[in-house]
């Protein structure tokens, strides 16, 4: 029997992926183990140029501690990197954002032919890869990815050269991995994509995706992984003020609390689209928990405009800042921009909004001290149990738990992991 192991880098959609060969590879009788596998795999990143260098240090690494490993490499690295990728890492099978799905064939003729395989395909116009998972291995919280591919173009994002275009995948079938995903005790569902709100099967969107999936009673919660301002419509308003199923919380992308910077940007609001939005939201769950990815240090961001954008993270209210210092993206509009940042600026920026996002995270959890909420349990280490409630408060408590149950908890300082989220 074969054994594999698979390491991945990157966002949610990379994580379902890799789940599903995991499955896949699993089913057809071979073995997981964590070193020393006769396969490894490696689910790249290329979102930034340090998940670039990350990436293709992984590979190279791998191929150096497991010299007679059959190194694949798959993923949005590989696919932007396509032109050159044979000189840039040692593996042996490399592939890009398509036919994951057939690792299994490239395993058996990499055997069969010890000869090294290369394969893309170009991302401009691809249907969805159907990829379905049953039960998920190592989680209680279950991804499903439902739709791939962005349309947006925004500036510094190098995405949409690498996922393509937007594309979903059929309501049906989600509907039935969802079932399934039910059947084996996933309590939690998290929707999942490149651009998860642009869900559209048919003329089924993303709102009729999440009422359908909360008829079914197993799935106590339903989550986004994120969603963007503009795709927020009259349905998904809906969602929130009538289904009680899907959480209070959301993932919102802001990227920068500054028109000028966000037009540099090609983002499709301004500020006061994203505040409007956010009250309407608040008006429906005014508890609901909001979090958020900010840029900082965009070519041609001003003091001023990182100052603004201080304020309006602030006046917004996030219950957590995800703080990402800009850095050039090859073959993006961004890339050739001037008045770059200098890196110590960027620094102490970033420090400044981290600082920004602590307080706002203590200020937001702190709210629900000495009241009842419900938590899910994941995991048990150390004599704790850890896990989050539906507005993604993470819980580490002492007690009488079981894997995988909500309980519902009085809420104490103690309670709260701030090293968890």
């Amino acid at each position: 029997m074969k054994t594999f192991l698979i390491k991945t880098l990157g966002c949610k959609v990379n994580a379902y992926e890799s789940e599903f060969v995991r499955n896949l590879l699993l089913s057809s009788d071979y073995k997981e183990v964590d070193d020393n596998a006769d396969i490894c795999i490696v689910n790249t990143c290329t979102v930034t140029n340090t998940a670039d260098n990350k990436s293709k240090q992984v590979i190279n690494n791998i191929k150096k501690t497991n010299p007679h490993a059959v190194v694949v490499a798959m993923g949005c690295f590989c696919q932007f990197k396509k032109d050159n990728i044979e000189d840039l890492i040692d593996a042996d099978i490399i592939i890009g954002n398509r036919y994951k799905s057939k690792i299994i064939k490239y395993l058996d003729k990499y055997f069969k032919t010890k000869k090294r395989i290369i394969e893309f395909d170009e991302m401009e116009e691809l249907p969805f890869e159907d990829m379905e998972i049953k039960k998920y291995v190592h989680h209680h919280r279950a991804f499903i990815k439902i739709e791939d591919g962005c349309n947006n173009f925004c500036s510094f994002c190098i995405i949409p050269y690498v996922r393509g275009r937007v594309r979903s995948k059929d309501f049906n079938k989600c509907i039935m991995e969802i079932n399934d995903l039910a059947l084996s005790d996933h309590k939690e569902i998290v929707l999942s994509g490149i651009h998860t709100g642009q869900y559209n099967s048919d003329g089924k969107r993303l709102s009729d995706l999440i009422n359908k999936i909360s008829e079914n009673k197993l799935i106590k919660r339903i989550r986004l992984s994120s969603v963007e301002i503009v795709e927020l419509d009259e349905g998904m308003m809906d969602v929130l003020k009538n289904n009680n199923t899907f959480v209070s919380h959301l993932h919102i992308p802001l990227q920068a609390g500054s028109d000028r910077v966000l037009k540099l940007m090609n983002r499709r609001y301004d500020k006061k689209y994203f505040m409007d939005k956010v009250n309407e939201i608040k008006s429906i769950r005014p508890r609901i928990a909001l979090s958020t990815d900010v840029i900082v240090g965009f070519p041609g961001e001003s003091d001023e405009d990182f100052n603004e954008t201080l304020k309006f993270c602030e006046e917004v209210g996030f219950s957590k800042i995800h703080v990402f210092p800009y850095s050039d993206r090859n073959g993006t509009v961004a890339s050739r921009m001037k008045d770059k940042v200098p890196g110590n600026i960027k620094k102490e920026r970033v420090h400044k909004l981290i600082s920004l996002s602590n307080k706002l995270e203590q200020k937001y959890y702190s709210s629900f001290i000495d009241e009842y909420v419900e938590v899910l349990i994941e995991e048990e280490k150390d004599g704790y149990f850890y896990g989050f409630t539906d507005n993604y408060i993470p819980i580490k408590i002492k007690g009488n738990y079981k894997i995988n149950e909500l309980y519902k908890v009085k809420l104490s300082k103690e309670d709260i992991n701030f090293d968890m989220n």
